[in-house]
């Protein structure tokens, strides 16, 4: 019996990195943006129709998540801090539209398909999908409505988005970098590990991305380095973090699927419509391309989005900030806000 629970699935493991590459690699062969991305997500989540539940082990989980944060604070450069002046209004924008998202997504959800406060608060929240589920389980809430709407808020908008570089001049006209030496590479990669296990140690969230994302930028601020992992460490990186996402609709059937669709998409489409107004809002203001003010503020999680907008060539600061505050503050709001609205539903 004990045996039996501590059993690898090597199998199911091995298929759901198979559809993951195969998706991949089909989104690349079709010239999309952030192809490996977006298709591996959409390969995995396809399991599911088949009935296979996709497994994704935690060691890839943070092995995608720690390539991810290397690629990411590579980007962060001091040519990169110059323009740190003009965000501060960008943020301000960005936490009123946060907070207009979660009070209007749960309005909808409370009031046109009567979910209880708690699931409906949590359903409402972009980002931080760990600080949700954990405060689920601590406070209560309906754990598989608020996973199926979440996942399928991350879901279209990984899988849409990237459409929107090809209205765009912005993806294709970035200029082509510096590729990291072999030697600086492995130094990178070691710091980031060791900050990575760092932040886990003292509980950072999401420590394997900002471990790696600190690490990285750390040494390239420093002048210690400079240029980009190379081309396929980025791909490999994107490749994990979709296939993780996807991983997420593991255990859903089709049953609940069809029940939660509409609350879903009517959910999508208000949260979304909020973000992009507030997204195109900054952008107009602050003097950036339309597009990097639309993925700064989508309503999806954390790793998914920055990777997304590096993959489709967009300022990675710009979008990593605006992400990470959204993720701390989300993550700090959501047990108070839990908490507070527990006497009135017990």
């Amino acid at each position: 019996m004990t045996e039996q629970r501590q059993a690898v699935p090597f199998g199911r493991i091995g298929l759901t990195l198979l559809a993951g590459t195969l998706g991949g690699a089909l989104f690349w062969a079709f010239n999309l943006p952030a192809a490996w991305m977006s298709g591996s997500l959409v390969g995995v989540a396809l399991l599911v129709v088949f009935q296979i539940d996709p497994v994704m082990p935690k060691a890839l989980r943070d092995l995608g998540f720690l390539l991810a944060g290397a690629v990411t604070g590579s980007s962060i450069t001091p040519e990169m801090l110059q323009a740190v002046a003009r965000y501060p209004l960008s943020l301000v924008i960005l936490a009123v539209t946060t907070a207009l998202i979660v009070l209007i997504g749960q309005w909808v959800l409370m009031r046109f398909f009567r979910w209880d406060a708690h699931s409906a608060l949590f359903g409402a929240m972009p980002g931080a999908l760990s600080a949700v589920i954990a405060s689920v389980d601590d406070v209560g809430g309906d754990m598989m409505r608020v996973i199926t709407v979440q996942t399928f808020r991350i879901f279209v908008l990984i899988a849409v988005l990237p459409g929107a570089a090809l209205l765009s001049a912005q993806a294709s006209s970035v200029q082509p970098v510096q590729s990291l030496a072999a030697g600086s590479f492995a130094v990178m990669m070691i710091l980031s590990t060791i900050a990575a296990l760092l932040f886990h140690r003292w509980r950072v969230m999401a420590p394997f991305l900002f471990g790696g994302m600190a690490a990285a930028a750390a040494l390239h601020l420093s002048g210690q380095i400079t240029g980009n992992p190379p081309m396929e460490v980025s791909s490999l990186a994107m490749l994990l973090v979709g296939t993780v996402a996807g991983s997420r609709f593991s255990g859903l059937t089709f049953v609940i699927v069809r029940s939660l669709f509409m609350p879903a998409f009517f959910l999508f489409l208000a949260t979304s419509v909020i973000a992009a107004i507030g997204g195109l809002f900054a952008a107009w203001l602050i003097g950036i391309p339309a597009l990097a003010g639309l993925v700064a503020y989508a309503p999806g999680g954390l790793e998914a989005m920055v990777m997304l907008g590096i993959a489709m060539g967009l300022d990675p600061l710009y979008i990593t900030s605006h992400h990470v505050a959204r993720f701390v503050l989300v993550s700090l709001a959501v047990p108070v806000m839990a908490r507070a609205i527990t006497p009135k539903d017990r």
